[in-house]
């Protein structure tokens, strides 16, 4: 009898979580986006060795799943502002920011970000963005499943001046399982 009651609660567990993971569905925008970008993703890890769910996160969330305003007028999904060297393109746009100096506090103000004539570019400029700023040269020596230290690092480089930026990072990948991508 005991044996039948231990077989019947495995097997419970068993299936409750297999209609778990059977369950799990991305929300229709997030799918989309997977499905026309995620090989950008994963030439661009070839290539830098950037976490895939790292590329796809900082995209999804740059780019609002190629939904913003940036995205669509400037074919920008990494949201990499234009700097006195910068020689291409540009689109400038209201955009929020945050600052040390009023204690993190969010703030509206115009900024300028390269403008790609192919979503493409803007991949492949954000995997040169990384690997060759000063700041992120640390990271190319963290294993591709070290979300959270890609994530912190990216943040403590200077990438985002939101504070809560590596987090929102770590929720997206965790939330749409990019992992699994």
């Amino acid at each position: 009898m005991r044996f039948t009651g231990l077989i019947a609660c495995i097997v419970v567990l068993v299936s409750s979580t297999t209609t778990h993971r059977a369950a799990f569905k991305r929300p229709a925008n997030v799918n989309r986006y997977l499905q026309q970008y995620r090989y950008l993703a994963v030439e661009l890890h070839e290539q830098t060795h950037i976490p895939i769910p790292i590329i796809i996160a900082v995209a999804g969330l740059e780019s609002n799943w190629g939904e913003s305003e940036l995205a669509l007028a400037a074919n920008n999904h990494f949201g990499i502002k234009t700097k006195p060297e910068w020689q291409g393109s540009y689109y400038c746009k209201y955009t929020q920011e945050y600052s040390w100096s009023n204690g993190y506090q969010a703030y509206q103000t115009q900024a300028c970000f390269r403008k790609y004539p192919l979503i493409r570019e803007s991949y492949q400029d954000f995997g040169a963005f990384i690997t060759q700023q000063p700041n992120y040269r640390s990271l190319q020596q963290v294993p591709k499943w070290n979300y959270r230290t890609w994530a912190e690092g990216l943040k403590a480089g200077g990438y985002a001046t939101d504070p809560a930026y590596a987090e929102k990072l770590l929720r997206v990948i965790w939330r749409y399982r990019l992992y699994e991508v």
